[in-house]
């Protein structure tokens, strides 16, 4: 008896004393309109927003949301029942506040307990009113007709911007470690990194300016800082930084990711997960031509024959898939040999045909975009290709449609063309990595088509074939 009387006592106090306990996070928002419907806590992760915490109002409106451990910093969002966003806040280090909706647009919802949501919210009240004075301004210039009266309008539309500008950089000298300030960096549009007024020392022509904003744009930004993904600017950012400073070739790319990358810490956190992704694939599905370099050269440093906690098996799957079908077929290496028979049953392989250039082509004769795009090539073949020494390898993938094949190039009048398809048989000391062409080349859907020169280097793939004799002629300019 005594034994349960203890314990029963001390399951009573240890419930009296959780009851006392207050939770890490404890926020609440309040409005008539609330009254006993549903909502949701949502927050940004990156380009992404992900719904958190659900609760209903009580009859006053009132909606409370708790957690035993605090959210990361961050801009969140309160999301109603059809998923629609009734209010961004802010989430700083203390979240035990309280915000009051207000009751029309003209007001500011009330805030009790968060400096950086009082701050936030009359930042996007002053915003608003300097957006709603440009708008003005705007439709004022729109109908002037004396230079004078439009030079004064648009510097009226000047001092708006440059207040908005000095506002958010007040409040980034006097919070410098607020996460609204965090959000305020990240935010900055482009023009404002070309201040050159403020430069350390003179600039002296365009490159220097470059130079200058490129050095600023990114300089004050903790990579570590996970603060910076529950926001919706984090990718905006990057991919301004890339698009702007950043050349679009392969060395200069890699430098620049690699350089964020490590600057994110460790390779379990969060930053590094979600960054290293992000630039994966992008790369991987890379919009200039010889850019997926970058996803080989970002894979080869931080994936290859490595694992981490956050990396599902499905992402290492996908990503080492993608790595095997590209890594072989990069522009500026020598295309994989491939081992064919020709139309009259003899070896044909790729590294047999002597070409200035050679237009390799992977296709199906069942294939209906196929036997649609063949015609087209044979006419460039026929009126630019031949003048240019462009000589072309086509493969027939499918060897179970011989017939269909041979007749289609007959149909078609292909002969001065290189028709070949897979060997049945292949002799030397190869393994069988080597003769599969469908990896190595990555032919998963036809047609397929590369450009290669003399010394079979890949310059071209994924790309019209109407541009390849541009491709060539600059080619030759490079070399000169």
């Amino acid at each position: 008896m005594k034994k349960y009387v203890v314990f029963a006592l001390f399951v009573c106090f240890h419930v009296s004393i959780s009851a006392q306990q207050k939770s890490e996070s404890e926020i609440s928002f309040e409005s008539y309109s609330f009254a006993n419907n549903n909502y949701y806590l949502a927050g940004y992760y990156g380009k992404y927003t992900v719904l958190l915490d659900s609760a209903k109002a009580n009859a006053s409106g009132r909606v409370v949301f708790k957690k035993d451990k605090k959210y990361t910093e961050g801009i969140y969002l309160l999301v109603d029942n059809e998923k629609s966003v009734v209010m961004e806040f802010m989430m700083d280090d203390t979240q035990q506040f309280s915000i009051k909706k207000a009751l029309n647009e003209t007001d500011l919802n009330k805030v009790n307990n968060s400096k950086t949501n009082q701050d936030f919210f009359d930042f996007n009240f002053f915003l608003k009113n300097k957006m709603l004075a440009l708008k003005a301004f705007q439709e004022s210039l729109a109908i002037q007709k004396i230079a004078k009266d439009s030079l004064a309008v648009k510097e009226n539309m000047l001092a708006i911007n440059a207040a908005i500008k000095q506002h958010k950089n007040d409040y980034i000298n006097n919070n410098p470690t607020s996460v609204l300030a965090l959000f305020f960096k990240l935010s900055q549009p482009l023009d404002s990194f070309f201040d050159f007024e403020n430069a350390i020392i003179p600039l002296k022509n365009r490159q220097d300016s470059l130079s200058y904003a490129k050095n600023n744009f990114i300089k004050d930004l903790d990579f570590s800082d996970s603060r910076m993904l529950r926001s919706p600017f984090l990718e905006n950012k990057i991919d301004t930084y890339f698009t702007t400073f950043v050349d679009a070739v392969t060395d200069e790319i890699t430098k620049e990711v690699i350089y964020i990358l490590d600057q994110t810490g460790s390779k379990e956190n969060e930053m590094f997960s979600y960054l290293s992704l992000y630039f994966v694939n992008k790369y991987a599905d890379a919009k200039i031509m010889g850019l997926d370099r970058v996803f080989i050269n970002i894979y080869n440093k931080y994936f290859l024959n490595k694992t981490y906690s956050w990396l599902t098996e499905k992402q290492k799957l996908s990503l080492g898939f993608s790595y095997k079908y590209m890594k072989d077929n990069l522009i500026g290496n020598k295309a994989p040999n491939l081992f064919m028979t020709s139309l009259n049953g003899a070896n044909n392989n790729l590294y047999d045909v002597k070409a200035t250039y050679l237009a390799l082509i992977f296709w199906d004769p069942n294939c209906g975009h196929c036997t649609t795009e063949l015609p087209k090539i044979k006419k460039m073949y026929e009126e630019v290709w031949k003048e240019k020494n462009i000589r072309v390898y086509a493969v027939n993938i499918n060897k179970d449609m011989e017939k269909d094949w041979k007749d289609f190039i007959e149909k078609e009048q292909l002969h001065d063309w290189i028709h070949v398809q897979p060997s049945t048989v292949v002799y030397g000391n190869y393994s069988k990595e080597e003769v599969d062409f469908q990896t190595l080349y990555n032919v998963f859907q036809t047609p397929v088509l590369y450009l290669l020169d003399a010394e079979k280097t890949i310059i071209a793939k994924k790309i019209g074939f109407e541009k390849y004799v541009d491709i060539i002629e600059n080619q030759k300019l490079i070399k000169k």
